[in-house]
């Protein structure tokens, strides 16, 4: 759909692969289900404390209200449709206090 070729048609095709994998996580996540595929990509295995872990997930998405660029949008925001249906556990809070004798 970009027009590119070369090294930017790799690019692309990484960046693609890495959010196909994104929306893959997030998809369990919010499914519930027991195994949430992180290690499909280093973008979701390093991001997996953030993504599942007690952090807020934010997620910034680009939309135009133009027809040529349609396409591009509803895929944007079905990925935000997805993050937002991830239901989280209430933050655990860690006993950090120190022991003095």
């Amino acid at each position: 759909m970009s027009g590119v070729s070369g090294a930017g048609l790799w690019e692309v095709s990484c960046i693609n692969r890495s959010l196909s994998a994104l929306s893959d996580v997030l998809g369990a996540l919010a499914e519930q289900r027991p195994h949430v595929p992180y290690r499909n990509s280093k973008l979701t295995h390093l991001l997996q404390d953030a993504i599942g872990g007690d952090a807020k997930l934010l997620l910034m998405l680009c939309v135009s209200p133009t027809q040529r660029f349609i396409t591009e949008s509803l895929q944007s925001l079905g990925l935000g449709t997805r993050a937002r249906q991830v239901q989280k556990e209430p933050p655990r809070r860690k006993n950090n206090t120190l022991k003095v004798k």
